[in-house]
């Protein structure tokens, strides 16, 4: 499959003759795409039916629209799946089906945050079909001219991605098995976005039985790293709505391990309801209120739970 990419020497060259279609255009998606751009890589992406949010961001980012998903599969030498854990197994369906129906020899990166057993699931829809299946996980936000998030690999045969490792992201392999570079992702998720549930949860509940000052102040004398964390939660609202099924796949897959996946589950439930607050429903990445305290923010929280309206 595609062995004029494996032959050839010059990694820039290779760079240079790999299209990417990238799906979707979202904050990920499109800041992956804009730095592949950068440094001369085709990079095409499919916007049918997608948001009005995503056609601007693609568009921002100079990335070519090709209308449907069959002239993305035809187009494409590597398709790069970066969405919502919701979305990741309807999307892979739609591209295999297209891929059954063709001679198409193509790769095709599951790089969303599901669990090691939904993407082996997701694996076994390409086994008919001319693609090669490539298990990615993402570490890091999204890139820039400055940052480079890493892109953990696994599968037979993962080498389109370490041509990336010159462009917008890192790459590295960590074996050869479909579903261990989404387990190591789910790992990392878990603690970091879970964390960011502890202390939602935490600072949440002190607020609302009356000692949130008490508890600021002792952290500020025993935990300040801990406190200043916590002070740059405002971004978090505009993501939460995309966490609860991050978490959900996180919890399947500490019960696949036979750990309780029950902390997880209070995790997706803590970013169901901040999706529903005032700045869950009414800010965007772009537009979310960088000025707003701590306080103001979790008081936002309290009274939505007390409310269970937006405020």
């Amino acid at each position: 499959m595609a062995t004029y990419y494996l032959d050839i020497i010059d990694s820039r060259f290779f760079v240079k003759a790999l299209t990417v279609g990238i799906i979707s255009t979202g904050d990920m998606g499109h800041a992956v795409g804009k730095q592949l751009i950068n440094n001369r890589v085709n990079v095409i992406t499919a916007l049918n039916d997608r948001s009005n949010r995503t056609k601007k961001l693609a568009k921002e980012a100079n990335i070519k629209d090709v209308g449907s998903l069959s002239s993305l599969v035809e187009d494409s030498d590597l398709i790069l799946s970066i969405l919502v854990p919701s979305q990741a197994m309807s999307f892979a369906k739609k591209i295999a089906s297209i891929l059954q129906k063709s001679d198409k020899q193509i790769y095709f990166a599951e790089c969303n945050a599901i669990a090691p057993q939904t993407t082996k699931d997701i694996s076994v829809l390409f086994e008919n079909t001319n693609a090669t299946f490539i298990d990615s996980g993402i570490i890091g936000g999204p890139p820039s001219e400055t940052y480079k998030p890493t892109f953990y690999t696994s599968g037979p045969d993962t080498e389109p991605m370490l041509v990336l490792e010159e462009s917008a992201i890192s790459v590295i392999k960590v074996g050869l098995e479909i579903g261990q570079a989404s387990a190591l992702k789910m790992c990392y998720a878990a603690l970091n976005k879970g964390t960011i549930a502890i202390n939602i949860a935490v600072l949440t509940t002190a607020k609302m039985l009356g000692v949130y000052e008490s508890l600021i102040a002792e952290l500020g004398h025993s935990q300040n790293d801990v406190l200043q964390k916590m002070q740059k939660m405002n971004e978090i609202p505009t993501k939460a709505d995309r966490w609860i099924g991050e978490m959900l796949e996180i919890s399947n897959t500490f019960e696949s391990a036979k750990v309780t996946g029950l902390f997880h589950k209070g995790a997706a439930d803590i970013y169901d309801f901040v999706s529903k607050t005032g700045p869950g429903v009414n800010e965007t990445p772009e537009n979310y209120k960088t000025d707003r305290s701590l306080e103001e923010l979790i008081t936002i929280f309290a009274n939505y739970i007390n409310n269970k309206t937006p405020s």
